[in-house]
C-alpha cells in the first residue's frame, strides 16, 4: 500500500478535450497531474479496471456548459490507497487495501472527473467493498451502472413471484444482470435477443427467448402470442435497447395496468415520461404507462447489488472483450488467445454503439 511519496506526480488517463466524435476529442494523456489527496469523506483509489457505458459516450459526445476538458469513464474497481478524514457520510469499514467498485457520483462527473485514469479520487459513500469470490475485473461491471440501474429497474417494477415480463436487449450488460435477478424472485421472463445468444440467457434465466432476426414484424409476433397462442399479456416490459416501437405497439402483448421501463433516455427521461403518459390518445398518445429509469450512481445501489451476488442469484456476468489501457484489444469474447491491437479506446466505444455486444467491454488500467 503506497505511501504519498509513492503515488506519482502525474498519471496516465483517457481524456475527451471538448465534446464531438469519440474519434476526434478522446485522447491518451500519460502526464496528467495525480489528483491531490483526498479531503473529509473521500477516498483515492488506484485503478485496475473500468467497464464502460453507452452513458460514458454520451458525456463525451454532448456538450457540458463550463466543461472544457473531461476524463472519460465512469464504472471502476481499485484498491483504496488513501482515506480522508471521516465525514457524517463516509463508510465506517473502510481501509487501506479494500478493493472496492462503483460509479464516479454525476455530480463529479459533469466537474470532468471520470474513471479511465490510473487514480482516482471520490466520496467515501460512492464505493462498495469487492465481495469475496467476485473476481476484481468482473466487480467494474457488476457493480457499476449495469448492477445498480438493474436494480433501481426492480424497485420502480414492484414486481411479485409468477409475474411475466418482457426484457428487450436481455443479452446486454444490464439484461444478462436484470435477468438473474428476475429468476431469483421467480418472475418468468421472455428475453428479445439474437439466436445465437439464446443459450446464454437462457442459461442465465430466461424461460422463453425470442429471436427478433427471425421475425419481420417482431411486435406483430409478440402480439400473436397473445391473440393466438393464449399466452398471457406481460405484467412488465424492460427496454434495455430503446426501441420505441416496442412501447408504441405494447397494447397488443402488455397488460392495461402494466408499465414499460425504459432506461435509454437518461437524466431527461422524465420529458418523455410526461409526453407518453399524458398526451391523449388522438394526439399519439399510448394507452399504457410508460416509466423511464434512470440510476442515479450511488455507493447505496452498489452495497445493495454485492448483496445479491453474496446471496448467490448473480452468478455470472458475461465478458465481451477487455481493453488494455493504451488502446490494445487484450481479450475479445475471452477467446480469442492473441491480442489485437487498435489506433485507440475509440474502437471499445464503437463496439459499444453496435448496441449487440453480449455483456460488458473492460478496460485494464493497472
Amino acid at each position: 500500500m503506497p505511501d504519498q511519496a509513492e503515488i506519482p506526480q502525474t498519471m496516465r488517463a483517457w481524456i475527451a478535450f471538448g465534446a464531438g466524435k469519440i474519434e476526434d476529442v478522446l485522447e491518451l494523456k500519460i502526464d496528467l497531474p495525480t489528483p491531490s489527496p483526498p479531503k473529509a469523506g473521500e477516498i483515492m483509489i488506484r485503478i485496475s479496471y473500468v467497464a464502460i457505458n453507452p452513458g460514458d459516450a454520451k458525456m463525451i459526445i454532448k456538450p457540458i456548459p463550463f466543461r472544457k476538458t473531461a476524463i472519460a469513464g465512469m464504472d471502476f474497481v481499485g484498491e483504496v490507497i488513501q482515506i480522508g478524514q471521516p465525514s457524517p457520510t463516509s463508510v465506517s469499514d473502510l481501509h487501506l487495501g479494500m478493493i472496492v467498485a462503483g460509479t464516479v457520483p454525476m455530480i463529479n462527473v459533469l466537474g470532468g472527473i471520470g474513471s479511465l485514469a490510473e487514480y482516482l479520487v471520490v466520496p467515501a459513500h460512492a464505493v462498495a467493498e469487492k465481495p469475496d469470490g467476485l473476481q476484481e475485473c468482473v466487480a467494474a461491471g457488476l457493480l457499476g451502472i449495469v448492477g445498480q440501474t438493474s436494480v433501481v429497474l426492480l424497485r420502480a417494477a414492484n414486481l411479485q413471484k409468477g409475474d411475466k415480463v418482457l426484457l428487450n436487449g436481455v443479452s446486454g450488460g444490464v439484461g444478462c444482470v436484470l435477468t438473474q435477478l428476475l429468476r431469483g424472485m421467480g418472475v418468468h421472463i421472455t428475453g428479445i435477443c439474437s439466436s445465437k445468444n439464446g443459450p446464454l440467457v437462457r442459461r442465465l434465466g430466461a424461460q422463453e427467448v425470442v429471436d427478433y432476426t427471425a421475425h419481420e414484424d417482431i411486435y406483430g409476433h409478440l402480439s400473436s402470442l397473445v391473440t393466438f397462442n393464449g399466452s398471457r399479456p406481460f405484467d412488465a416490459i424492460f427496454d434495455c435497447v430503446g426501441d420505441d416501437m416496442l412501447y408504441y405497439r405494447s397494447p397488443g402483448y402488455l397488460k392495461v395496468d402494466g408499465k414499460y421501463h425504459s432506461i435509454e433516455r437518461g437524466p431527461f427521461g422524465f420529458i418523455t415520461q410526461f409526453k407518453f403518459n399524458h398526451w391523449p390518445i388522438l394526439l399519439g398518445g399510448i394507452p399504457r404507462t410508460y416509466s423511464s429509469v434512470f440510476s442515479n450512481p450511488a455507493g447505496s445501489s452498489a452495497r445493495e447489488v454485492a448483496s445479491w451476488f453474496e446471496r448467490g442469484y448473480i452468478k455470472e456476468v458475461p465478458i465481451d472483450a477487455i481493453f488494455e489501457m493504451d488502446g490494445a484489444l487484450k481479450v475479445a469474447a475471452l477467446l480469442w488467445p492473441q491480442p489485437i491491437t487498435v489506433a485507440n479506446l475509440s474502437k471499445a466505444f464503437k463496439m459499444l454503439s453496435t448496441k449487440r455486444t453480449v455483456g460488458k467491454i473492460l478496460i485494464k488500467v493497472k
